[in-house]
């Protein structure tokens, strides 16, 4: 199931539960059997009882309206209606004739009305259906749209709903109205069902749909929705709850992330979350494009998590001059064929830079990474930058940024199934975003430890030589193999290996010790630390030594700005990296 479709779910239903936030959409499907049901049926007429019984008298001889009431044994005013009737379909014609009096005479339209209109006796047929094994109700669902169960087991991203119960299906759970309306649109609908003989069940079957995830806003309590061929369905709701879906599915909920500080004047118009979900809402209930006009128009705003992936379709759809994507991890569920399609057609007008890497990456897939290097060896204008320990979680387009807690390349395919009140800030301002661009680039730029194909031009001299060599598609820890490209290359793609320590970066901080002591001034705060000027060199100071009670941002400790005593932790001069801890006595 495509990003596309999950996001536009996310988008239509991210207010239907009042009281709770969406967390996610996934792709789910719905427990189903096959039944093989005998029933009784009859044909559906499309005239009435008494205007096929009047055509069939007059064509066997009845021409007059009192000889009409006789036959059919009815009064004269329900004669006078189904004559009135049939001239107004233009199916008889109740003519005056010589002598007084008028004759009935079947127009041509009538007369093959009437020769059609024969009683037809029911019958027994055996028709096939797919049963929906949660709410318990034969479905219009195609046969051929189920998945068998051993084939939806073998996709790990697919939560597959529970059934109500798991008793076979028995002749009582079937009605002939159930069926009836189940064959709408199908060839069985021209015949009325009168009801059902026996049934055959054939289970382990699965159909597609797809699960939004809602949290209380207040308490930690999930609950779970189900659109179903485009559809949000009531019915399924109210089982999933009263079956206890969602602990038996084992899905939980994490408290929210902190939101990451966006440093702007104070000046520019801000919208929290409180108004944000008060204008969503509203929007949803009665479409008021006021209220998107506000949400258009605000140069900052919060960000619910349901928003996060419609965001990053846009950004790798629309952005004409650049992209930046700042992700930990990266994973094949996000980084498909798709994705890796869109990425590729964007950069050949775009500049396209894909920065990642946290610990050992164990939560990267070798596969996705591999496709996204082999774009960018085929690209020009796409890089894919490998750091040591990013914490960021930026999107930067052409003229808006976002700085969340949300992983934007990795976010789906928890194997646990625990998910996070994600949140993050829009940002909608061209000066703000292009200060960030530069910042950001120069920064991660500075950092990195390899690059697979080509970096903007302006930042390619920021990157040591040692990064500039392409790399084995890995989760960044096999050997660096030459590239087979003859001829000289384009910065960015560098085929030549340097000695370590040879950048003036290496040489600066490799001036600095562990242990020493030092003051400096706090250059930016992110979420994960401050950055702090020494002088010849920037050094971090993790949020972890910053103090020695747990620090949920370090704006809680310091300021941008502010002078601080310091201690070298760590030198690391062939990543240019200085870790420090603020100096506990001169606090």
């Amino acid at each position: 199931m495509s990003s596309d479709v999950l996001a536009d779910a996310a988008r239509k239903y991210a207010h239907m539960l009042p009281g709770h936030m969406l967390l996610a959409a996934e792709p789910a499907a719905v427990p189903a059997s096959l039944l093989t049901v005998a029933v009784l049926v009859e044909a559906v007429e499309d005239l009435p009882a008494t205007h096929k019984y009047a055509l069939t008298a007059i064509l066997n001889g009845i021409t007059t309206m009192e000889d009409l009431t006789l036959f059919l044994g009815l009064d004269t005013g329900d004669i006078g209606r189904t004559i009135a009737e049939l001239q107004s379909a233009e199916y008889v014609d109740y003519q005056a004739i010589a002598g007084g009096g008028r004759r009935l005479e079947l127009l041509p339209a009538g007369l093959d009305a009437a020769r059609d209109a024969q009683l037809r006796r029911p019958r027994q047929e055996t028709i096939t259906v797919p049963y929906d094994r949660l709410t318990g109700q034969a479905t219009n669902w195609p046969n051929r749209s189920l998945r068998r169960a051993s084939a939806a087991r073998k996709d790990p991203r697919l939560i597959l709903l529970p059934p109500a119960h798991t008793l076979p299906v028995q002749r009582a759970d079937i009605t002939a109205a159930h069926l009836t309306e189940a064959l709408q649109g199908r060839r069985r609908a021209e015949y009325r069902i009168l009801g059902v003989s026996a049934v055959t069940e054939r289970p382990n079957f699965y159909y597609d749909a797809i699960v939004l995830i809602y949290k209380d806003i207040d308490s930690d309590t999930v609950r779970i929705g189900v659109e179903v061929d485009g559809q949000w369905s009531a019915p399924h709701l109210t089982v999933l709850d009263d079956i206890d879906a969602v602990g038996r599915l084992g899905i939980t909920s994490e408290p929210a992330g902190s939101v990451p500080e966006v440093i702007a004047d104070p000046t520019i118009g801000r919208l929290g979350r409180d108004e944000v979900i008060a204008l969503q809402t509203a929007l949803d209930g009665d479409g008021n494009t006021s209220n998107a006009d506000v949400l258009d128009r605000a140069a900052i705003r919060w960000l619910p998590v349901h928003e996060h992936p419609k965001w990053l379709l846009d950004a790798i759809t629309n952005s004409k001059k650049r992209l930046m994507i700042i992700s930990p991890w990266i994973n094949r569920w996000i980084v498909d064929h798709t994705f890796i399609k869109r990425i590729e057609q964007l950069a050949r007008t775009t500049d396209v830079t894909i920065f990642w890497g946290y610990g050992d990456n164990s939560k990267s897939h070798k596969d996705a990474l591999n496709s996204l290097h082999q774009a960018a060896n085929r690209s020009q204008r796409l890089a894919i930058v490998r750091l040591d320990d990013t914490h960021a979680k930026v999107i930067i387009s052409d003229s808006y940024y976002i700085k969340t807690s949300f992983n934007w390349l990795s976010f789906a395919g928890s194997r646990d199934r625990e998910y996070r009140q994600e949140e993050g800030t829009l940002v909608r301002d061209q000066v703000l975003a292009d200060d960030e661009y530069d910042r950001l680039m120069t920064d991660c730029c500075g950092h990195a430890l390899d690059v697979i194909g080509t970096l903007p031009h302006k930042y390619r001299h920021l990157v040591a030589d040692t990064a500039l060599a392409t790399t084995s598609p890995s989760t960044g820890t096999g050997k660096k193999t030459p590239n087979k490209k003859t001829g000289p290359a384009p910065a960015g793609k560098s085929r030549n290996r340097r000695p370590r320590n040879s950048t003036p970066r290496g040489e600066k901080v490799a001036e600095y010790t562990v242990g020493q002591t030092l003051t400096g001034t706090v250059k930016r705060l992110e979420e994960y630390g401050a950055f702090v000027a020494l002088g010849n060199a920037d050094g971090l100071i993790h949020k972890s030594r910053l103090a020695k009670r747990k620090v949920g941002h370090p704006s809680e400790i310091v300021k941008v700005g502010q002078s601080v005593n310091v201690i070298v932790v760590s030198v690391d001069a062939d990543k240019g990296q200085i870790s420090l801890a603020l100096n506990p006595l001169a606090r």
